[in-house]
């Protein structure tokens, strides 16, 4: 599956993602700092350029932008054995 880009468009700004069960989210920073947490769990995550989070499914995850600097992000749903695209 290709990558899709998270539009990301103010700070503030929350996208819920929801990840089926047996599939896979892939998320990449792209350019500024993201905020990530996933819904029953009590961790945030902080994504910079080049990182990426791997996200078992079933799950709900929230993405937003971080810090002053405007963020760019994409994401991928793969199902079960796939690899993450480059």
């Amino acid at each position: 599956p290709p990558w899709k880009p998270l539009p990301l468009r103010a700070a503030g700004t929350v996208l819920p993602l929801r990840v089926p069960h047996g599939a896979m989210a892939v998320l990449e920073c792209l350019q500024g700092r993201l905020w990530l947490t996933r819904e029953g769990t009590l961790n945030d995550h902080f994504l910079v350029p080049g990182q990426r989070m791997y996200c078992p499914g079933p799950a709900r995850i929230y993405v937003s932008e971080q810090g002053p600097e405007a963020a760019t992000a994409r994401w991928v749903q793969l199902p079960r054995g796939a690899e993450a695209p480059e």
